[in-house]
């Protein structure tokens, strides 16, 4: 295979990639025009973009506030307030924060469950337990 081809090959692999990490909605904004794919340069040795990402501060922050949320509800209104460019890097990055495991696979919707039950969920059925009494 000539080394055009195998550029060729890798760079409709990457494509075929983005499309598959997209949630519905994206899609749709991109096949309505209204939205647009950009290639981003990364590092070999970390993995991380080198254009502006998510900061630690960030997603530290954002990690602490979903810890300290009372309720599910709470969390799906504070996920759900998240204005990020890309939104679904932010939640993996989110969620790998909070040592919850993310699958390429899993759209905004399944990682924003992920972290609403591993992280409050869970603190809340924690909760109910010790208040019962046997």
């Amino acid at each position: 295979m000539s080394e055009t081809r195998k550029a060729l090959v890798n760079l409709l692999t990457a494509f075929a990639d983005a499309l598959n990490s997209m949630d519905d909605n994206e899609f749709e904004l991109l096949a309505a025009g209204k939205g647009k794919l950009r290639l981003v340069k990364e590092r070999k040795a970390t993995g991380k973009s080198l254009e502006d990402s998510t900061s630690s501060e960030a997603i530290a922050e954002m990690a602490q506030r979903l810890a300290d949320a009372e309720s599910r509800d709470e969390a799906t209104s504070l996920l759900a307030s998240i204005e990020h460019p890309r939104k679904r890097e932010f939640l993996a990055q989110l969620a790998q924060a909070c040592k919850i495991r993310v699958m390429s696979k899993d759209t905004v919707a399944v990682i924003e469950q992920k972290l609403i039950e591993d992280v409050v969920g869970s603190r809340l059925v924690s909760q109910a337990i010790r208040k019962v009494a046997f």
